[in-house]
């Protein structure tokens, strides 16, 4: 049965006890004691609340069905964002802590947290340096805490997860970003492109143009907004474009963006085509690593250089 994150209501404060009442969670953490009161436990549950209200972290029960079996959470140390989670005892050796931990990395990323992303296990535990490994943690140092439940010093090895890329539906705020990307070089790579006014005007073209049919899906690296990816009807065919800001090129992210992309496109009528200006190698590696072929050329009167464009047309093989 899958799991899935959620708020620990009122009503499973004495289940959240029975769960951390647990000498194995408590030797592995640091500011769980144990034993611990009922009482405890519906205070964590009532101080997590609060840290999520100002913002500086939070709290979800994972549960199987309506079972509650473990807890995840993320918070900031050291002004860097970490994640933690436990498994109960009856509920271990059915691979829970992996999913657990990738779905706290997910509320990270859900909450708009950019940047890499924390996670320390204690130097005698190597099984949760595996869960950690598996959801895509590299070991970067070591540390200490103090470990209420060891009531003494616990040595960490600290994990990073980075590197990760998503892609998501638009939102309003993504256009203060997006428009900045907006810069010369790219323009004249490209050949073409509307060179908006501003946020809003970019907002209003795009969703202009979605409202006609078309599919736009922001780019994010690390949590941060790193461009998009867009589907679009011209001359009666099916083109994908996608614009990665300066930050974010050379780095294998945009091959990387339009495979995941790919992965969830839809078939589009008469196939998915592209096309990019014959002097642009890195833009043409990147369709060809994404299984799409040449099929022909075509050229096109460029603003941006004042120029005839040449260009070659590609379509996917993604599906076929």
């Amino acid at each position: 049965m899958s799991i899935e994150l959620r708020p620990v209501p009122d009503e499973d404060f004495q289940a959240f006890f029975e769960l951390m009442n647990d000498s194995s969670i408590a030797v592995m953490a640091g500011t769980v004691p144990h034993p611990i009161t009922p009482e405890w436990a519906e205070e964590r549950i009532k101080s997590r609340r609060a840290m999520e209200r100002e913002g500086t972290g939070a709290h979800r029960g994972v549960y199987q069905g309506d079972v509650l079996v473990g807890d995840a959470a993320y918070f900031f140390r050291d002004d860097e964002v970490e994640i933690g989670y436990a498994i109960g005892k009856d509920f271990r050796g059915q691979g829970l802590a992996t999913k657990a931990a990738q779905l706290a990395v997910d509320l990270v990323r859900d909450h708009g947290i950019a940047g890499p992303i924390y996670a320390g296990y204690a130097q005698d535990n190597p099984a949760s340096g595996r869960v950690l490994e598996k959801v895509g943690f590299v070991r970067v140092g070591e540390s200490v805490v103090h470990s209420m439940g060891r009531e003494g010093d616990m040595p960490l090895f600290k994990c990073a997860y980075r590197d990760d890329i998503r892609l998501r539906p638009h939102l309003a705020a993504d256009f203060d970003v997006l428009h900045t990307f907006l810069d010369e070089d790219a323009f004249y790579q490209a050949g073409g492109g509307k060179r908006d006014n501003s946020p809003a005007e970019m907002q209003a073209r795009i969703e202009g143009y979605i409202a006609k049919g078309a599919h736009f899906t922001v780019i994010l690296y690390e949590g941060a907004v790193a461009g998009y990816i867009g589907a679009f009807t011209r001359e009666g065919r099916w083109e994908v474009s996608y614009w990665l800001g300066a930050a974010y090129r050379g780095k294998g992210l945009a091959e990387r963006a339009l495979s995941a992309w790919l992965m969830g496109a839809p078939e589009f009528e008469g196939g998915l085509h592209a096309c990019v200006a014959k002097d642009h190698p890195a833009s043409i590696r990147v369709l060809e690593k994404c299984e799409f072929e040449r099929i022909g050329e075509d050229s096109f009167h460029s603003p941006h250089r004042d120029a005839v464009v040449e260009e070659w047309v590609f379509q996917s093989t993604h599906d076929r």
